[in-house]
């Protein structure tokens, strides 16, 4: 009997112990976090300054303005390159059987390529953007992509309207958009260069 009670005595012992070590380290951490959050505290603010996409720096008439990245919708009244289409019924609909099919293949098209020319854009300037901004600008890009679509399929000319050239058409349209892509990410990232003091490899 006696010797059951110095045995629960002992594991008695070695669990209060254990929770000492427990209760020591968690202070530790405590501590720790504490001096680490009164650091951040002493830190000066950091000022991002807003930086603007446009992806042309063209007027579209015959689109409610240019297409943009990192705007909120309520800002576009402010952005110099924004026209309004004054005569709508200037740009007749091309309206197809296909077209929705031609609209997703554009748009399925355009998505698969925007890493390559976010990467492409990076090379060409000697700049490599952080990888958010990678998410950002393919967010922003397939957000617009609708409108745009819609906006180069209808300024396909009348000649051009019959259904052996719908292949043509898509091609085109593409190959617009993707211009589009190129200028507005050169134009972001001369932009950011010429706000940080042109970085390099530091990200903009």
């Amino acid at each position: 009997m006696q010797s059951e009670f110095y045995s629960y005595a002992e594991q008695m012992q070695r669990y209060l112990e254990a929770q000492d070590r427990r209760i020591a380290k968690l202070e530790s951490d405590l501590t720790r976090l504490a001096n680490e959050l009164d650091e951040i505290k002493k830190k000066p603010p950091i000022n991002v300054e807003r930086i603007e996409y446009k992806f042309d720096q063209l007027k579209v008439e015959s689109l409610e303005g240019t297409l943009n990245i990192g705007l909120n919708p309520n800002d576009l009244a402010n952005i110099d390159e924004f026209t309004v289409n004054k005569n709508p019924a200037a740009q007749v609909p091309y309206i197809f059987p296909e077209r929705d099919i031609m609209t997703a293949d554009i748009s399925d098209a355009i998505k698969g390529s925007l890493p390559a020319i976010i990467l492409e854009n990076e090379e060409r300037s000697g700049t490599a953007m952080d990888p958010s901004y990678h998410d950002f600008i393919r967010h922003d890009v397939e957000r617009q992509l609708p409108a745009r679509i819609d906006m180069y399929i209808n300024e396909t000319p009348q000649p051009e309207r019959v259904p052996h050239l719908l292949q043509n058409v898509k091609e085109k349209v593409i190959e617009r958009i993707t211009s589009d892509i190129h200028a507005a990410i050169a134009a972001f990232m001369s932009q950011s260069n010429s706000q940080t003091g042109g970085n390099g490899d530091n990200g903009v």
